[in-house]
């Protein structure tokens, strides 16, 4: 017969938990200058995992036009899609990126007829990349980044181009 007061239960050591990976933001709205919009665009980025985000953007831009025969406004609009990969440890970020830029110009006459008709009126895509800086943080806060962003045209046009964005991250 044994005594229930004097039995000795052996429980095994379990393993410690492992730690917490950093939850980094999955969200990005910014400013960008020059870049991919051509001459400014407010981005929203999506971070699909740690190191893929998916950006979107929007650019509005018109100037009055004029010459001899009259005057009217030149409207450029641009609309930024681009993938891009981060590589890197930590908040330092090489940033590589394709993607597609749809940009839409057009012109609005004044009441003596003048207009802007060139090859570049209308809608038109620009394939374009990144390659660049983030300075991401390892929770929600400021962003920043910087780069070369090249355009092609379809008519083999390129623009060597290069941007800088702020923003804060979520």
């Amino acid at each position: 017969m044994t005594d229930a007061a004097t039995e000795t239960v052996i429980v095994a050591p379990t393993a410690p938990a492992p730690a917490a990976a950093p939850v980094r933001p999955a969200n990005v709205v910014s400013l960008e200058l020059l870049g991919n919009g051509l001459l400014y665009s407010i981005d929203y980025e999506r971070f699909v995992t740690d190191a893929i985000g998916l950006r979107a953007g929007a650019s509005f831009f018109t100037w009055k036009i004029s010459d001899a025969a009259g005057s009217g406004n030149l409207t450029l609009a641009t609309f930024p899609f681009v993938a891009s990969h981060y590589l890197g440890p930590g908040r330092h970020k090489l940033q590589l990126g394709l993607g597609a830029t749809i940009l839409y110009t057009a012109a609005a006459s004044d009441a003596s007829g003048t207009t802007y008709a060139g090859s570049t009126s209308g809608l038109g895509v620009a394939a374009t990349g990144v390659i660049g800086y983030r300075y991401a943080p390892e929770k929600s806060g400021f962003t920043f980044t910087a780069g070369y962003t090249p355009l092609v045209r379809a008519s083999k046009a390129l623009w060597a181009w290069g941007g800088a964005s702020a923003g804060w991250a979520f």
